[in-house]
């Protein structure tokens, strides 16, 4: 698990570098009390990802009651749903299935806490 915990992270700083290299240059370019502000915003996307993917196991989780709340849960839930077809015998592709259905049912059972958009 490491390992995609090492290549998640350095895909977030992959993206992060040139964003926020971005969002700085921006800031300079409008001036102003609040030239900032985009940098700021990079900076706590960057920190609430680190939360997510948690490399050493030291952040705090975003809110485990989601299914995405952090890399941690969903790694361990493949990792279960793997190991109990490895353990009766399927194959590649009904492990996938199994997979996939338990990340949709984990999704469906979990309300969504972003508030509802309506049409104007």
């Amino acid at each position: 698990m490491l390992q995609l915990k090492l290549l998640a992270d350095g895909i977030r700083d992959a993206i992060l570098i040139p964003v926020s290299l971005l969002a700085t240059l921006i800031g300079l370019v409008e001036g102003g009390e609040k030239c900032d502000e985009k940098f700021r915003r990079v900076v706590k996307l960057g920190r609430r990802s680190e939360r997510w993917i948690n490399l050493f196991g030291q952040q705090t989780p975003l809110d485990v009651s989601h299914p995405a709340g952090s890399m941690d849960k969903i790694l361990n839930q493949v990792e279960a749903v793997v190991l109990d077809q490895y353990k009766k015998g399927r194959t590649a592709a009904e492990t996938r299935t199994a997979v996939r259905d338990a990340l949709k049912q984990d999704e469906q059972e979990t309300p969504d806490k972003a508030p509802s958009k309506q049409k104007s």
